[in-house]
């Protein structure tokens, strides 16, 4: 009886790890010279049918989405976020990943309270006259 209790569990706990999908162990912004890059790592990505990106500013009322990827069995992801530096006055901001699977969506954050050096606010300010 154990032994079929146990299998019962296994089976029951493998499913709910494909519906899930993504288990996701970092998510961070960070400045890089002119621009925000956003990292994710996952460890598996079973299930997972979407990820999708969101910034907010603290003086924006809600977040914009800023892309939208679909899996493709990496383990770590990359977003530049070449638009931040019209809204520094609105720092921090706040980013949010949502990840879509099958069980329904799951959120994850992270803020960016650094700031960004004079010289760098200029130069991407004169970077994105030329966009």
């Amino acid at each position: 009886m154990s032994r079929q209790l146990i299998a019962c569990l296994v089976l029951l706990g493998s499913g709910v790890l494909l519906a899930y999908g993504a288990s996701v162990t970092s998510f961070q912004a960070t400045y890089d010279d002119t621009s925000v890059v956003v990292e994710w790592e996952v460890n598996s990505e079973g299930g997972v049918q979407e990820y999708t990106l969101f910034r907010k500013a603290n003086n924006e009322p809600s977040f914009s989405k800023l892309v939208s990827l679909e899996p493709s069995n990496q383990r770590s992801y990359q977003y530049i976020d070449q638009n931040s530096y019209g809204g520094l006055s609105g720092g921090p901001f706040t980013y949010r990943l949502q990840v879509r699977t099958a069980a329904g969506p799951q959120s994850f954050h992270t803020v960016l309270n650094q700031t960004p050096s004079a010289f760098q606010r200029s130069w991407g300010t004169i970077k994105s006259m030329f966009r």
